[in-house]
């Protein structure tokens, strides 16, 4: 679960680029997911804006990140790109995420924390 949700979360990246539909993100993650054999385990978006909002919210609607959203990405929107599979019959579950900016010519990852695997046992 962790290789395929640091695959798809690469694949979100990658499509995070000035001009492109904002849905191709969740259209790249869905991808990989779906080719690895987790379609029943992804959810049904991948991410969002981030911004200032003045009613109680933690998260500027639009825009969210779901298959279909026509809104093209454009330099200087801030977005928060989340790969989470939750496997409830297996008990199982996965999320990686990170912020990014888009520029003029692609996307910024702004967050600094390596993707690395960690078990933590109590």
């Amino acid at each position: 679960m962790y290789d395929v949700t640091r695959e798809a979360l690469h694949a979100m990246t990658e499509a995070a680029t000035p001009g492109r539909p904002l849905g191709a993100i969740d259209e790249a993650h869905r991808r990989v997911y779906d080719a690895a054999g987790f379609g029943h385990a992804r959810m049904a978006a991948c991410g969002y804006g981030l911004g200032a909002t003045y009613r109680p919210n933690w998260m500027d609607v639009p825009p969210m990140l779901y298959a279909g959203n026509a809104m093209p990405a454009r330099p200087g929107m801030v977005l928060f790109l989340h790969a989470i599979l939750v496997d409830a019959p297996a008990n199982l579950a996965m999320s990686l995420g990170y912020t990014v900016v888009i520029t003029d010519t692609g996307r910024e990852v702004l967050t600094r924390h390596p993707l690395d695997y960690h078990v933590c046992k109590g």
